[in-house]
């Protein structure tokens, strides 16, 4: 039996995000029985049965199209046995949900994911009585409405979530951003990662000497390479005060010379190496 885990309740973008990998990744529906889907109510706890091999695949977000990457989960990869082998873009559809029977302009307080809510900042300027409150998770803020039973309480979910707990739409596009995406990556347990196999994609997590220019000669060898540079993101290094590691994403498709020396020399350079993803663009 396959064992995939997701951060979430039914009704998240998460639960969305891993239907979407089983069916076009697995080719299976949600409810084979050769599948069992495990839902967490933390990251780390997920990736923790990961690496135990309690769980085959965990879905993860990564990276926002309006507030970009998503350190929280990013963080938690690090120094960890595990390897995305696959990607998958989730379209974000907020909806402002309240009791059926509420009033939009009666509503005083929203609740969502913090990252919803800073995704939805014109639906406040338009209704200045409504104060965003941060909570656990867009589809555990509709839940909790429901047990509130308040109709100056509203909500902002996916519109799977408002469905589920029989919720009103009292704004049926919420989002700043149309076309507002999240990336999710699915993980696997991995001992020994070979870097030079050939992929569209690949991303590393990489610490550097603390010296000047150690990022520079990093990035001029992906340069001499011709490997196209997609990302990078810098996050502080735990125990270590302002000192950071990077995550770099590239594209090695139309690369001069080969993965195998590329890695001896990123290896040369750096204190820590860690290939994160490699897979195809799903996209």
């Amino acid at each position: 039996m396959m064992r995939i885990g997701y951060q979430g309740i039914p009704g998240a973008y998460s639960e969305a995000a891993t239907i979407a990998f089983v069916r076009e990744q697995l080719h299976v529906e949600i409810d084979d029985e050769r599948l069992e889907i495990i839902s967490y109510d933390d990251f780390k706890p997920m990736v923790d049965d990961l690496v135990a091999e309690k769980v085959d695949r965990i879905v993860m977000p990564i990276e926002n199209s309006t507030t970009g990457l998503i350190a929280r989960t990013m963080d938690i990869i690090r120094y960890r046995p595990v390897l995305a082998k696959y990607e998958h873009y989730q379209p974000v559809n907020h909806v402002l949900w309240g009791l059926p029977g509420a009033d939009i302009h009666q509503v005083t307080e929203v609740y969502s994911h913090p990252e919803a809510l800073i995704q939805c900042k014109l639906l406040f300027d338009r209704y200045p009585n409504m104060a965003p409150v941060a909570y656990i998770d867009t589809a555990v803020s509709a839940e909790f409405i429901v047990q509130e039973d308040d109709p100056t309480k509203a909500a902002i979910a996916s519109p799977r979530a408002g469905e589920l707990h029989g919720l009103q739409a009292l704004e049926p596009a919420a989002y700043d951003e149309s076309g507002n995406m999240t990336r999710f990556l699915v993980f696997e347990r991995y001992d020994n990662i070979d870097m030079t196999n050939t992929h569209d994609k690949i991303m590393l997590y990489i610490e550097t000497p603390h010296e000047p220019g150690a990022l520079a000669k990093l990035l001029q060898v992906l340069d001499v390479y011709r490997i196209n540079l997609e990302g990078l993101n810098a996050r502080p290094i735990p125990m270590k005060p302002f000192r950071y590691g990077f995550f770099i994403e590239a594209d090695p498709s139309n690369m001069i010379g080969d993965l195998e020396s590329l890695e001896k020399i990123l290896k040369a350079l750096s204190t820590h190496i860690q290939v994160v993803a490699q897979f195809k663009q799903n996209r």
